[in-house]
């Protein structure tokens, strides 16, 4: 278990730098821009569910898609949260980060047919997701990077803090279900 641990914090740190430094390189076209780390999230999420956690679903194109149809349904609800909600920065990126882990939970039910646990699963998930985007505007004042110039910083440190806590949130959510069957 604390190789497939290992494996999915490992994962999380390439998805999210991927997701930071790749963002910049995109081209203007904004439907490619509000896709893109979902589809990233999305795609290290499906690897990791194959090859790490052996959760193999029986039609593989389908739980592809559910999945970064999901990453992709949870960033985007993330952003309008975080938008329209009028929340204190102390409390936002909490729940902007919850909802996006809660989207991406209820997609991974589907797609690794998880079928006992399923609300500790969807639970362990969110809060990993609520941990995440506490943890990065804790990072956030600590370091200052929302004065930096360049907004790449910003995002790069977003997507790396948050993404590396929902690996380990899902891994762990798995480790219990495993332990509850």
């Amino acid at each position: 278990m604390a190789k497939q641990l290992h494996a999915f914090i490992l994962l999380g740190l390439a998805s999210g730098l991927i997701c930071g430094f790749g963002g910049p390189l995109l081209p203007d076209i904004k439907w490619v821009e509000n896709a893109y780390p979902g589809v990233v999230l999305g795609l290290f999420l499906f690897f990791a569910g194959r090859y790490v956690a052996n959760r193999n679903a029986p039609k593989m194109l389908s739980a592809l898609l559910v999945i970064v149809s999901a990453s992709i349904i949870g960033w985007r609800l993330a952003v309008k949260v975080g938008v329209d909600s009028g929340f204190d920065d102390l409390y936002l990126f909490a729940v902007c980060g919850a909802v996006g882990a809660g989207c991406v939970a209820l997609g991974l039910l589907y797609a690794w047919r998880i079928r006992s646990g399923v609300l500790l699963f969807v639970l362990v998930t969110a809060f990993a997701g609520a941990l995440g985007g506490f943890v990065f505007h804790m990072v956030e004042l600590v370091t200052g990077i929302s004065s930096v110039k360049s907004d790449n910083v910003w995002t790069i440190v977003l997507f790396t803090v948050w993404q590396t806590l929902l690996f380990v949130g899902i891994s762990i959510a798995l480790r219990f279900r495993i332990s509850r069957a």
